[in-house]
């Protein structure tokens, strides 16, 4: 007797992708941009979460970086209960 295997069905949500062309560049001065790649506690999301390239995920990241340095960005955002 042959046993039969359930395969389970997982379920890949789609994510919806920042609307970034792929010439354009991502600035340090532009803050509403930035934070729309942070999370609520101020992380930088994941390049499978924004789905951008390894090239603009990079820029991206220095960026923030960058941003937070000088102070436009906030290294912690505090959330409130």
């Amino acid at each position: 007797m042959s046993k039969t295997v359930k395969q389970s069905k997982m379920v890949k949500t789609k994510r919806q992708p920042f609307k970034l062309k792929p010439s354009e560049t991502i600035d340090y001065k532009q803050v509403d941009i930035l934070l729309s790649f942070s999370t609520e506690h101020g992380k930088i999301k994941s390049r499978r979460s924004t789905n951008l390239t390894l090239k603009q995920q990079r820029q991206l990241s220095k960026s923030i970086k960058r941003a937070r340095y000088l102070r436009l960005l906030p290294f912690v955002i505090s959330v409130e209960n």
